[in-house]
């Protein structure tokens, strides 16, 4: 096996996990809303106040779907929209004082998920661990914005 199928397993069984955790801490605070749902309440808490394009091109999503979200969202009284005063086409969105609230409960309950996980391994490991996650984080922010030509060319 080669290196970089060997470096992609590890990454992928770790993304994985990432994934797991992610699920589990929207279900757990949430049972209502799905993985999409709760990332455009995370785009719009951490971006407000922001158009339903912008959490679009954010979620990388079709603008139909964010839609469908954001729509699923006011329903739950977690998003408030109001016209854009500058561009009456444009919808804004912001979070109300429950959607805020839900963001960071989850916050708290995936810090304490990764702390109790990052708390099994040695200190040598979790050093190790923590210094990869801050790299990793930084190669995908390079390359965030160009993931649709990283595919097309894996094609």
């Amino acid at each position: 096996m080669s290196f970089e199928s060997d470096a992609t397993g590890a990454a992928m069984t770790v993304l994985r996990a990432m994934v797991t955790i992610a699920d589990a801490t929207v279900a757990r605070n949430t049972g209502q809303l799905t993985l999409t749902q709760f990332r455009a309440l995370r785009v719009v808490a951490d971006r407000t106040p922001v158009t339903m394009g912008k959490v679009a091109r954010e979620l990388a999503l079709n603008p139909s779907s964010v839609t469908r979200a954001c729509e699923r969202l006011v329903a739950l009284n977690l998003l408030e929209k109001a016209l854009n005063p500058l561009n009456r086409r444009e919808t804004l969105l912001a979070p109300t004082a429950a959607g805020r609230h839900l963001v960071n409960r989850v916050d708290l309950d995936r810090r304490q998920v990764l702390a109790a996980v990052l708390g099994r391994l040695d200190p040598d490991a979790r050093a190790a661990a923590i210094a990869a996650f801050a790299q990793f984080a930084e190669a995908v922010e390079a390359y965030e914005s160009d993931f649709d030509s990283l595919l097309r060319r894996a094609n």
